[in-house]
């Protein structure tokens, strides 16, 4: 009365071969994609694209 093992779902075959077996750190992951970059470091030349770039990225919370 043994049961058949289940075939894996093709999502974890594809975790898979792009983590090479290894377990998925979550925490790591929603670490990196919390973490915001400043609005002014890329623009520390100070251009004149800046004027516009800045306060848009800035009012989309795209920086900090």
């Amino acid at each position: 009365m043994r049961n058949p093992p289940r075939q894996r779902s093709l999502a974890e075959m594809a975790n898979e071969q792009i983590n090479g077996g290894a377990q998925r750190d979550r925490t790591g992951e929603a670490v990196g994609a919390a973490a915001k970059p400043d609005c002014i470091g890329p623009n520390a030349a100070g251009s004149l694209l800046g004027i516009i770039t800045i306060p848009i990225a800035a009012l989309s919370d795209k920086c900090k």
